[in-house]
């Protein structure tokens, strides 16, 4: 069963994967892996970073496109095997609370949810996944095995022999997790919290298992040498101070749907829904553990592996808590590792009717026509927003005439994003030859009050060919230079066009954005 759930994730997040533009954050990750080695990759984050990560995900993308070449399927390959790697441990860890139909329900749950997409993004969260669900797996078999050579009993475990890679594959996963991403620290939160419960409810240290999850944090040594230059950003970080309970909220919403893209209708709607959904699972694990259920008492699950569930679950609220103290930022993608405890946890609640065969097929059908249908829609939506977006590409005659009409024969972006995809994806050489990137700190700071974009554009010009010119350079030059311009939280060009009495002259539009002409006095 988990073989052919797995294939058919594989074979969804890689037509995802193969329709599906590389996104701004995508790309910072891209520059930094594709450069010529390992050497030169660990030099990067040290002094210039623009993907703000420790090195494990770039140093497992940089070595998949020494493999199969420079390209986002190389850099997406690592969260993709995440993400699978997710499922097998979640199927094997859920197999062992409560059987494995249930098993099967918990690798198929998170592949209906929004946390699907990533596992087609070239970025740490879809490893993150897969770390945390193995190191739950991994702590699980350890404490079982030693539960099991204490009573006795040989037949719920899984043999003596799994303790020993349960207790490196928990080291492993504990140390990865924290090298993939800055915020993966937070797996020590439900991890230690249920050896520490453990320890209490057992009255003595199960020592192999703690020195095991010491060795993990020691994993954190690894990412100090690449803190202080990640840390240049946080004193004017784009979303730096707005840690907010929101958050919590919007993390939840996030693991289920992309709601930014809804209207507020229908976000009301979700809400409801996701409410009732979060009620019935609360509902159906109490009475798991209160044993109301009629085979409740047959399930092997321990208090302390209740912690653990429960704590994870509780992901979001550990992140808003580590930003509002800690960083002073977060995104939701950060805590979406809350995903697995739900799965096992929906697995667990609903593994009573599941021993009922029509029940069970009833389910695994609608889960895969869910899976199919779902995947289908999100290959199309991605498809339809491909094919418009490299339509944009496409330089107008008007536009295209006025650029090579020009004197300075430049086509100048500030939008870092816009920057990135359409230097990217640009159909035509020459035009990707005369895309310049624009930055500028005094200017962000001022319209924007932040500078991660100047800073960004800043240390690319260390180790990447990208053009890139301070506004401050360009101010000064003589003639009209052709801009395209978007008017977005993120682009301040119109604000300092009109601060500095720029003359604008409409072109056209372009690449998404309106193209103008612009002198400066």
């Amino acid at each position: 069963m988990v073989v052919v759930l797995v294939c058919v994730t594989a074979a969804l997040s890689l037509m995802w994967s193969h329709h599906k533009l590389m996104s701004q954050d995508e790309m910072y990750e891209f520059e930094t892996d594709s450069v010529g080695s390992v050497a030169e990759l660990v030099q990067v984050q040290r002094t210039w970073p623009i993907s703000l990560d420790p090195l494990l995900y770039h140093v497992l993308s940089h070595g998949a496109m020494r493999v199969f070449g420079v390209g986002a399927f190389a850099q997406r390959l690592p969260a993709l095997k995440g993400f699978l790697l997710m499922q097998v441990c979640l199927f094997f860890f859920a197999r062992n609370l409560a059987g494995e139909r249930a098993g099967a329900v918990a690798a198929a749950f998170p592949v209906l949810t929004a946390t699907l997409f990533y596992s087609a993004e070239g970025r740490p969260y879809g490893l993150m996944l897969g770390l945390y669900a193995l190191a739950l797996l991994c702590w699980q078999v350890a404490i079982r095995e030693s539960g099991n050579r204490e009573s006795g009993n040989r037949e719920q475990g899984t043999g003596n022999s799994l303790r020993p890679w349960g207790l490196v594959g928990l080291a492993v996963a504990v140390a990865a997790t924290i090298n993939a991403h800055y915020f993966g620290i937070l797996l020590l939160v439900p991890v230690c919290a249920a050896e520490g419960f453990r320890t209490v409810q057992r009255r003595r240290i199960d020592w192999p298992v703690c020195a095991a999850i010491l060795v993990g944090m020691a994993g954190f040594a690894g990412t100090q040498p690449f803190l202080k230059a990640a840390g240049e950003f946080r004193k004017n970080y784009y979303n730096g101070g707005t840690v907010g309970l929101h958050d919590i909220t919007r993390a939840y919403r996030s693991i289920f749907v992309d709601y930014t893209k809804m209207s507020m209708a229908a976000q009301h709607v979700w809400m409801v829904a996701l409410v009732v959904f979060a009620v019935a699972l609360v509902w159906g694990c109490v009475r798991q553990i209160s044993g109301r259920q009629p085979r409740a008492r047959e399930l092997r699950i321990s208090a302390a592996e209740w912690v653990l569930l429960l704590t994870l679950a509780a992901l979001p609220f550990c992140g808003y808590l580590m930003a509002r103290f800690v960083t002073h930022s977060i995104e939701v993608r950060y805590v979406l590792g809350a995903v697995v405890a739900i799965s096992a946890m929906l697995a667990v609640a609903v593994s009573d009717w599941l021993r009922r065969d029509g029940v069970f097929v009833a389910a695994m059908v609608v889960m895969g026509v869910g899976i199919a249908g779902a995947g289908a829609a999100r290959i199309h939506a991605e498809q339809r927003r491909t094919a418009e977006r490299l339509a944009s590409l496409v330089l107008p005659v008007e536009v295209k005439a006025a650029l090579e009409g020009n004197p300075d024969g430049r086509l100048y972006v500030q939008d870092m994003g816009a920057y990135e995809e359409a230097r990217y994806y640009e159909p035509e050489a020459d035009v990707r030859a005369r895309m310049t990137l624009v930055y500028s700190s005094a200017e962000e700071l001022r319209w924007n009050r932040h500078d991660t974009m100047a800073l960004t554009a800043m240390h690319m010009q260390h180790f990447t060919d990208v053009p890139v010119l301070s506004y401050e350079d360009l101010r000064a030059m003589p003639g009209e230079h052709i801009f395209v311009l978007y008017h977005t939280g993120w682009d301040w060009t119109d604000e300092a066009f009109a601060q500095d009495g720029a003359r604008l002259r409409r072109v056209g539009r372009a690449m998404g954005g309106d193209v103008a002409a612009v002198g400066f006095r």
